[in-house]
Parts: structure tokens; C-alpha cells; sequence
């Protein structure tokens, strides 16, 4: 029973909120509540058992005050469900954990209480556990035999990305590789780089290097884990990145979770960087398992057929620099609402103005990325750099990749928005500017980057030359003008949109 009285100075942002611990997930009701009645949620938040990712849900959990309310939490194996007051105010199914072997989980303290100064008082309090799945069972006097198969895979095998289509940035190609295992055609790999960001933002890093794209960026700072989950939620569906570290706290878990989606027949994307072998890098999707999940088959990169990796080796002893992070697995749930194709496209081209205007302390985007880089080359950021230190790829071509790739690869996407969009008419415009950016880059009669030694033919010597370099950081501040103008568009019409 919540007393109102004493919850009358409001103190805390979820004051009046019921909510219990179970290990690091927290379950609560009556939650996120400010002072002002008129900006409280009174939601129902919660983390994903075992996995740990944060829902919430306002004005679902709303509870009577100065009487005793009856509360009921059910975490099971095919429903996820908050009872209030005899009501059914959330039930959720296809929850990643729902396919785990919840034997697996380790015992966690149960901690019950409230945030705030309110006063909570409780009448009763009863957790028991459910029953499981039963292993076996009868069928007309037979006993019947619950057996795990030892091998399966997916039917649906092929390359994740073909690169001489400028399929560079992996993830993407992964998350279509998924989506067609959920019998979805519309979401390919040229949707999933414009929804991303990846064939749209130039990136520069100030510091290490961080990844081939704008993903690969958002995720090398910790906490951003959210972004995948954000790119699946605009296609309605639910998802989970598990991060490297749940990953290592409990990996025969997460294994058997991946199991039962090969079983299912949807494949599992990870971002991995093994032991064994070195070669395993970056993204890929996980689409069989062979003695009982002790080896993995997996696909990467524009390998035409599946690739194994034996568990064991899945948990790196060492990570790159700036990829502790990035790295895990992402497991894509149930379809929780319809969505509408053209929504996206026009949400994404609308947001594009932020996006492409992005800067932290390690990284920045767009128009800033150029003029961060071509300064960096004017200041003699290599000029003290030996050859044997030179690595050009983390170190500049990268960068040319990003360029290059984006300049022609982003057109399809801004075309199937105007197809979708007839009123987004000014993406003619943004096209322009991207074409001639390739040409800035190696269609431009001799005065492209390419042609002035900047671009994938790179050399340290070029950029220890104050004459050449001042060349090749006069170039780049042309993309960055570029860019500019793109951003100007943007926002121009976005505001009359």
C-alpha cells in the first residue's frame, strides 16, 4: 500500500514505484513519476531476464493509493506478464530468454522495495517457481524421448555481402540476412546502409581506429548497444544485443539460445573478434551448429559457403583497441507491430541533418570528418612515422573506403524514399551532391583524389610532403563542402515538410 501523504514533496523520479531486483535486472510498476502529476509516466519497467536490456511502458502501471494493491510478476517460458489489481496490464512473448535453458542462469538474491521518501507498506509477499517444459512425456502408453539433435543448419545459405557491390559495411548484410529468414524482402542490404547511417555519414576518428562505418563508430563507445536495437525496432521488431561480457559470464547459456534459433531457422548475428581463428573478424551470422554446439558455422564477409569455429574459441583473450564495446551477439526476437516501408525511409531522411552533424570526444561525422582529417594531415600528424609503422588501412584508406563507397553506393536508398515519398522531390538534389563527390574522388580529369596521390594509393611519403599533403587536405575540404550543402538542403526541407 503506497502512503500518499508521505509522498507529497515528490523527491526522486520514480516516486510511488513498487519494484523488486533479481541480480542486476530490476521489475517495477508505478514507475518514472515526477512531482508533476501532468509529466508522470506511471509506467511498467523492466529488464529482459538474463539478458538485461531496459523496457518501459507508460500509464500501464498505474496503482491505488493508501490501499493494499495486489501485484503479480510472471516470468515464464512463453509469457512475460504484469498483473495488477486482477488486470492484465502487459503481456509480452518472444522474448529472447524465453529460448534459453533457464537452468543455465545462476541464482540471484531477490531484493523488493521503492525509491523516494514515500511509504510503502507490504501485507504479502510470495515468489515460487514455475514449472517447466517437462523433458519427457507419455503418448498413449509410449514414453516419448525429448532428444536435441546434434547438427542442424539453416536453408537459407549464401553470402552475406558481395563487395564488388560496394557491400562494405557488414552489418548491414547481416541484418538483411536475418530479416530474409523472417520471410521479409523489402528490408536488403541498400535499406538496412541508409537506415544505419553507414552509406550516408563520412566518419573520422580523433584517437584509434574504431570500425569501417557509422555503426561500427556508435558502437565503440560503451553503453551503445541500443543503436542495433533501435535499427530492428524501426522494422517492428524486437532484438538484443548481448554484449562480449554477458557473453563470457555465461556462455553455455547463450549458446543453447543460439541453438534454438537454428532450430527455428533464423540465424544469429555476432560482431566477434576469436581466438581461433584470427581470421574471424567483424561481423557475420551464425547459420548451424555441429556436436551439439561444440563447433559453429558461420558466415562473413562474401564467403560463398559456411565456415566453422569451434565454441571454445568464441571469447577472445584480448580485444583491438576500441573494440570492447562492439562486440557481441544480436539475437532478433518476435514481429511487434506492423510498420509502415515508406515511414521509414522518410523518418530516416529526416533525421539524416543530426546524424551527419555528430561529434564526441573520439569520433565525428559528415563535414566535420573531412575537415578533421584534412587538418590532422596539414598539422604532420605522421610526419615523425616510420615506414614500418605506416599501417594505411586503420590509418587513412579507411577512410577513402567510407568516401568512396558512400559517394556511389547511396542512391538507391535516397531513390526508393522519393519512390515511396513523391513529395521528398529535393533528394534529387542530395544525389547530386553525393555523384559529385565521386567524381571528386576519381572522376574528376585528373584533379581527383586518386589522381593527386590522396586516395587508396596512398603513401606515407605523401603525407609527409608538406606540398602534397597541403593538396590532398585542400581535396577532402571539398567533400566537407559538400557535405555542408547536403546539410543545408536537409534541414531546409525538412522544416517544410
Amino acid at each position: 500500500m503506497p502512503e500518499e501523504e508521505s509522498e507529497r514533496f515528490g523527491y526522486g523520479s520514480d516516486e510511488g514505484s513498487i519494484r523488486f531486483y533479481h541480480g542486476n535486472c530490476m521489475f517495477g510498476i508505478n514507475m518514472e513519476n515526477k512531482a508533476d502529476k501532468r509529466l508522470s509516466k506511471e509506467a511498467i519497467c523492466f529488464h529482459q531476464p538474463i539478458i538485461e536490456n531496459y523496457f518501459c511502458y507508460p500509464k500501464l502501471g498505474k496503482i491505488k493509493k493508501n490501499e493494499y494493491n495486489t501485484l503479480t510478476w510472471i516470468v515464464g517460458e512463453q509469457h512475460f506478464a504484469v498483473i495488477i489489481n486482477g488486470e492484465v496490464r502487459y503481456c509480452g512473448v518472444g522474448f529472447p530468454y524465453m529460448d534459453m535453458d533457464l537452468y543455465l542462469q545462476k541464482p540471484q538474491t531477490i531484493i523488493i522495495g521503492s525509491n523516494g521518501q514515500g511509504k510503502k507498506y507490504f501485507k504479502s509477499i510470495k515468489v515460487s517457481q514455475l514449472r517447466t517444459t517437462p523433458k519427457t512425456n507419455i503418448k498413449q502408453g509410449e514414453l516419448i524421448m525429448s532428444m536435441k539433435q546434434s547438427n542442424n543448419i539453416i536453408s537459407n545459405i549464401h553470402q552475406v555481402i558481395t563487395l564488388h557491390y560496394g557491400e562494405n559495411y557488414w552489418f548491414n548484410g547481416c541484418a538483411k540476412y536475418v530479416m530474409e529468414c523472417l520471410g521479409e524482402k523489402e528490408y536488403d542490404y541498400s535499406f538496412f546502409a541508409g537506415l544505419t547511417g553507414d552509406n550516408f555519414a563520412q566518419v573520422y576518428a580523433y584517437d584509434h581506429f574504431r570500425g569501417d562505418g557509422a555503426t561500427d563508430y556508435i558502437l565503440s563507445e560503451k553503453g551503445n548497444t541500443e543503436y542495433i536495437e533501435s535499427i530492428f525496432e524501426a522494422c517492428g521488431y524486437a532484438s538484443t544485443f548481448v554484449t562480449l561480457k554477458q557473453l563470457s559470464s555465461n556462455l553455455e547459456m547463450y549458446l543453447q539460445t543460439l541453438i534454438a534459433y537454428i532450430d527455428k531457422g533464423v540465424s544469429v548475428i555476432f560482431n566477434l573478434w576469436s581466438k581461433m581463428p584470427r581470421n574471424l573478424w567483424g561481423w557475420g551470422v551464425f547459420v548451424g551448429y555441429e556436436d551439439y554446439g561444440k563447433t559453429l558455422l558461420y558466415m562473413n564477409s562474401d564467403k560463398p559457403e559456411p565456415q566453422r569455429i569451434a565454441s571454445i574459441d568464441l571469447i577472445p583473450n584480448d580485444l583491438m583497441i576500441g573494440q570492447e564495446a562492439s562486440n557481441g551477439w544480436v539475437f532478433v526476437g518476435e514481429k511487434k507491430k506492423e510498420v509502415v516501408l515508406s515511414e521509414i525511409y522518410r523518418k530516416r531522411i529526416i533525421s539524416l541533418p543530426k546524424f551527419l552533424t555528430i561529434k564526441t570526444e573520439g569520433y565525428c561525422f559528415g563535414a566535420e570528418a573531412f575537415r578533421s582529417w584534412a587538418t590532422d594531415i596539414e598539422n604532420g600528424r605522421f610526419d615523425n612515422m616510420k615506414p614500418e609503422e605506416f599501417d594505411d588501412w586503420p590509418m587513412y584508406t579507411v577512410y577513402v573506403c567510407n568516401l568512396a563507397t558512400n559517394s556511389s553506393c547511396c542512391h538507391s536508398f535516397l531513390e526508393k524514399a522519393q519512390t515511396l515519398n513523391p513529395k521528398l522531390k529535393y533528394l534529387d538534389e542530395i544525389r547530386g551532391l553525393y555523384d559529385k563527390m565521386k567524381h571528386l574522388w576519381n572522376e574528376q580529369d585528373g584533379e581527383d583524389l586518386e589522381a593527386i596521390g590522396g586516395g587508396f594509393n596512398i603513401t606515407l611519403e605523401a603525407l609527409q610532403n608538406k606540398v602534397k599533403r597541403e593538396k590532398i587536405a585542400a581535396k577532402l575540404r571539398e567533400f566537407a563542402g559538400c557535405m555542408d550543402q547536403v546539410i543545408e538542403i536537409l534541414q531546409k526541407n525538412n522544416v517544410e515538410e
